[in-house]
């Protein structure tokens, strides 16, 4: 890749004029799209059309990115790195802006690559994962490069792969070193609220990881399978993606029995046993407007998110506060009116009365035994107290319906010997317990009873 040896304070009118006119161009084509009158095999044209031109993009970035570090324009900025200047110009990660920096610093040694991306040939995934295979051995560069513009990404990475173990055979120990040294966990979280994950490490760990992984989801399955067939609604069937995030979260949580050997046949799942003595969680701050908490969702202008994490819907914070030390920022008009500090963990004690009481998911014909949740029957919003009488052990199916979709849980036994527990959904929108809705005209009112 040539750059310039003369640096410019400006840049060059005739290349800038040029660029402009082209992003001129291509905003006026974008303003005048209308998808509705294509054909599909029209539309189909032209986003291969389009996908071109955004590899062409892609590749005056990758080009310009190592100038940019290499001038030092990005502490004139004040940024902290040149990636995070990029970040910044782009509108993306800071993650995403390294990679394109690293592939553009790749190719000088790379002519090859670097025509492919010029032509438009590559997109910035693909001269990402060649360009990084290629610098470990530049003799393999048009190896890698031979049917890459036509196959899928994830061929492209497979052979890449490929080449990185087998240019590393002199020396496996260096490669297993690098490996080390990349491993990786990040996190975020999306426009929806959604937690989001992904990281690598070393082939070891991995099969370390999957050999607890994969047992446990296939139990959890095992369970629920049965505890479906015993029941009387309709089971409920999950993805094996699904399956595998319940068993990641049993096991990073503790929910698991952590001290069975990694390659166990059988790993045990959460009992209600374990609950007894499952450790404290760690204090979660969350920001709510008091009247949102108690309404059961904020209106505009109203507050109800995780510290640091963004929003979540208000029974996301209300089951938060069902056994865990929760910190609580009452807001009002953008304001801080109150912090309480909501120390509601059930205590040992209170556990090993739940779990002696109820041992499986208290909903009938449920009988779940694994993966058990603590309920507070009438909610921390609504008053409920962290006393025996107003728990129960739900699954996370069950626990699942009652904080986000209304159903009712409710204890008709008289003792603890015989609860008996009924689990109905949410009456129709005006048929509400007492409402008055739901009765004839001359039926007098039920006494109204104070709120404890």
């Amino acid at each position: 890749m040539a750059l310039a040896t003369t640096p410019h304070s400006t840049t060059d009118p005739g290349l800038a004029a040029r660029t402009a006119s082209v992003s001129e161009l291509l905003g006026a084509l974008v303003a005048d799209l209308d998808p509705d009158t294509l054909l599909g095999s029209d539309a189909a044209s032209l986003y291969a059309d389009f996908a071109r031109i955004e590899r062409l993009v892609v590749a005056a970035k990758t080009l310009l990115a190592p100038r940019i570090a290499a001038s030092g324009h990005w502490e004139d900025e004040g940024h902290r790195s040149p990636a995070g200047l990029l970040a910044i110009l782009e509108g993306g990660p800071a993650g995403q802006a390294r990679r394109t920096l690293e592939t553009g610093q790749r190719l000088h040694t790379l002519p090859s690559v670097e025509e492919a991306m010029r032509e438009g040939r590559l997109s910035g995934q693909k001269a990402a994962e060649i360009a990084e295979a290629a610098t470990m051995d530049p003799r393999g560069e048009s190896q890698l490069l031979a049917g890459s513009e036509d196959e899928p990404l994830q061929a492209t990475r497979e052979r890449c792969q490929r080449f990185r173990a087998t240019a590393s055979n002199d020396d496996p120990l260096a490669a297993a070193q690098r490996v080390h040294a990349a491993r990786s966990f990040t996190h975020w979280t999306d426009t929806d609220g959604a937690f989001h994950y992904k990281g690598q490490d070393t082939p070891e760990r991995g099969a370390a990881l999957l050999a607890r992984l994969v047992p446990t989801a296939n139990r959890l399955r095992d369970a629920r399978r049965a505890a479906a067939a015993d029941a009387t609604a309709t089971p409920t069937h999950e993805s094996e993606a699904a399956l595998r995030a319940d068993a990641l979260h049993f096991l990073v949580t503790g929910g698991a029995e952590a001290s069975e050997p990694a390659d166990a046949v059988e790993p045990s799942l959460p009992t209600a046993d374990t609950l007894i003595d499952r450790p404290a969680p760690a204090t979660v701050i969350v920001r709510v407007d008091a009247d949102a908490l108690q309404r059961g969702h904020p209106l505009p202008g109203e507050l109800c998110e995780i510290d640091g994490q963004g929003p979540i819907p208000v029974p996301s914070a209300r089951a938060l506060a069902v056994d865990s030390f929760l910190s609580v920022v009452f807001t009002g008009a953008g304001d801080i009116t109150a912090v309480s500090h909501q120390g509601r963990t059930v205590n040992r004690r209170l556990r090993t009365a739940l779990v002696f009481r109820d041992r499986t998911c208290v909903v009938p014909g449920c009988g779940m035994a694994y993966g058990l949740e603590i309920d507070h029957v009438e909610g921390w919003a609504l008053g409920g107290s962290t006393e025996l009488g107003n728990l129960a052990l739900l699954c996370t199916h069950h626990h699942r319906l009652k904080t986000f979709e209304g159903w009712v849980l409710a204890r008709l036994g008289p003792t603890d010997e015989d609860p008996r527990w009924s689990f109905t959904p949410m009456p129709p929108f005006g048929q509400e317990p007492d409402l008055g809705l739901d009765r004839r005209e001359y039926d007098p009112p039920p006494e109204a009873t104070p709120r404890k």
